[in-house]
């Protein structure tokens, strides 16, 4: 697990100073640059993927011990992508209330959008929709799970109980987006993707429910910025 996370902070590194030295040393448009950013993104994504491979291959295990085999239960995957809405709607509920009291709760708003430059033409937009379409609904689902499922939490259940490595491989998929504002709801969201990983024995569960996310939250941006 250590390996993996310097791996994924490495990763990071280099693709900041990659986008950095795109915005310097080029003359592309903030669109452009947003789509390169997106393709190192999931070479980023891919690599730390690749590393948790690496390292589970090199201590004798196997695709099916890192969870990708047959559920032996499906119920869990309805109970979650529910759980997930519900726990997205009520934070966002919890939000209103809080500033409907008064309280300043800006520090918590702005979640990680999906950003589509809007345009007068829907033809430039189709290369940077594939590409986020991509980066969004296959590499991070397969990324992410393998890692903070996979990797993480499963290391994490041989030595602390099920429950405190629940919710320590919750806390570190939250912080992993790098936002306060989607801390806490990204959290709860990886506790319960770390359940549904745990109750069904297949990181399979996990990968549909997030993709299953993923995939809509995507549409409906698209959605909104073709019309």
């Amino acid at each position: 697990m250590f390996f993996g996370f310097g791996g994924l902070v490495l990763g990071f590194v280099l693709v900041s100073a990659a986008l950095v030295a795109v915005a310097l040393l080029t003359d592309f448009d903030e669109q452009e640059t947003d789509s390169i950013g997106l393709i190192v993104t999931i070479f980023w994504e891919a690599g730390f993927a690749s590393v948790v491979l690496m390292l589970a291959f090199r201590r004798g295990a196997t695709f099916r011990t890192l969870g990708f085999r047959k559920p032996d239960r499906w119920s869990p995957l309805p109970l979650l992508i529910v759980g997930s809405y519900g726990s997205l709607l009520g934070y966002g509920l919890l939000i209103e209330l809080l500033k409907w009291l008064g309280i300043d709760v800006g520090w918590l708003e702005g979640g990680n959008q999906i950003y589509i430059a809007e345009g007068d033409s829907v033809l430039p937009l189709i290369v940077p929709l594939l590409i986020i379409g991509l980066a969004v609904t296959i590499t991070a689902p397969l990324a992410e799970e393998l890692f903070f499922r996979g990797l993480v939490y499963r290391a994490l259940s041989e030595i602390w109980s099920p429950t405190l490595a629940i919710f320590v491989s919750g806390f570190l998929f939250g912080a992993f987006h790098l936002n306060l504002a989607v801390l806490i709801p990204f959290t709860i969201l990886g506790m319960l993707l770390a359940w549904g990983f745990r109750v069904s024995g297949s990181i399979w569960v996990p990968i549909i429910t997030h993709f299953t996310i993923n995939s809509v939250s995507f549409t409906v941006t698209v959605i909104g910025v073709l019309n």
